[in-house]
């Protein structure tokens, strides 16, 4: 027995001294430990993509796996043939005006086909009849007016057509994101009762990079140039058009344009979304983005993300700031949407 209490005395002795020796060098082996996980947890998090240098961007690797987004310029040459007015009737109704180039015709007697310019007093000469005022009358009234003076009187029952070779007494500019398939920014002429899409369109469409909003300037007085919102006086008329809403079928939005209209297309906006999304990359900024609608945007969240611990880089002053948000918050233009990687 007095051999079993020493033996096991000395057990006990030996096992209080390896706690000791292990409670002394703890800190040894705890603190690489514990750097080891605060790397881990710097490493779960998203790293802000330099956006700045467009060469290198991340953003242009995101996007080529990223779904294609599709934009107002998409849309618009999918639908905008949908709103075009038929072009036989819209020359019927325009309004002739000075230094318009028209085409006369009369059925059967070549000697009196013309080319007329109208003067800047919106008048021209033709032959029997003399001078004709033709400013302000539509087509059809002007047939109608050579038709009734040339009856009778020099021929039976003419039959009379008038079409316009060259309009240029009534115009509209277009300026900012043009040219998807056309022309571009430019002057464009009037043809009659013109809306919104068929002057869009003859500029070639919204850009890729095409915001849906468009601006169109309607100066109260008679300009040879196009207004910009900044040039714009008190008197001057601004109207406000949601592309979007228009190519979704609110005719409301498709106006009539008015001569001098200056129609602006905006930009779009643009935010990033990265880190634990399925479609990282850079999308078009719509009304009304939250942090939520713009995760889904980018496909939505991966089984590791941790969505409420999402974070907005947004720059300020020229430095990028870190700013915690709640998923009903609005996202701006180029903010970074950051979805970091759940620890567990």
């Amino acid at each position: 027995m007095p051999a079993d209490y020493g033996t096991l005395y000395f057990i006990q002795k030996a096992f209080a001294m390896l706690l000791k020796r292990i409670v002394n060098t703890a800190p040894c082996f705890l603190s690489p430990l514990f750097l080891f996980v605060l790397f881990f947890l710097a490493c779960s998090y998203p790293n802000i993509p330099k956006i700045e240098e467009p060469g290198k961007a991340p953003e242009q690797a995101a996007a080529a796996s990223a779904p294609h987004e599709e934009g107002v310029g998409d849309i618009f040459q999918k639908k905008a043939a949908a709103f075009a007015s038929q072009p036989k009737q819209k020359e019927k109704e325009y309004e002739i005006g000075p230094e318009d180039m028209l085409e006369i015709r009369v059925w059967d007697h070549d000697d009196l086909t013309r080319e007329v310019y109208v003067s800047r007093e919106g008048v021209f000469s033709y032959p029997l009849i003399g001078t004709v005022e033709a400013g302000g009358l539509s087509i059809e009234q002007l047939e109608k007016e050579i038709r009734g003076r040339l009856s009778g009187k020099y021929i039976i029952d003419p039959q009379v057509s008038v079409a316009v070779k060259e309009y240029k007494s009534k115009k509209v500019f277009v300026l900012g994101e043009v040219g998807g398939s056309g022309k571009g920014p430019g002057t464009y002429p009037l043809t009659g009762k013109t809306t919104l899409i068929e002057v869009l369109t003859l500029a070639g469409g919204p850009t890729k990079d095409a915001g849906s909003e468009v601006i169109v300037m309607r100066p109260k007085n008679s300009k040879e140039n196009p207004v910009t919102l900044e040039q714009a006086g008190k008197d001057d008329k601004v109207i406000k058009v949601d592309l979007r809403r228009l190519l979704d079928g609110d005719n409301s939005q498709n106006i009539y344009l008015e001569p001098n209209d200056t129609v602006y297309v905006s930009k779009a906006a643009y935010f990033f979304v990265y880190g634990q999304v399925k479609n990282p990359g850079k999308y078009n900024l719509e009304k009304d983005t939250t942090v939520l609608k713009a995760i889904t945007t980018a496909g939505g969240a991966t089984e590791k993300a941790a969505v409420n611990r999402t974070k907005v880089v947004r720059e300020k002053q020229g430095a990028k700031e870190e700013i915690r948000v709640n998923l009903t918050d609005l996202v701006g233009p180029e903010d970074i949407v950051m979805v970091p990687e759940s620890f567990f």
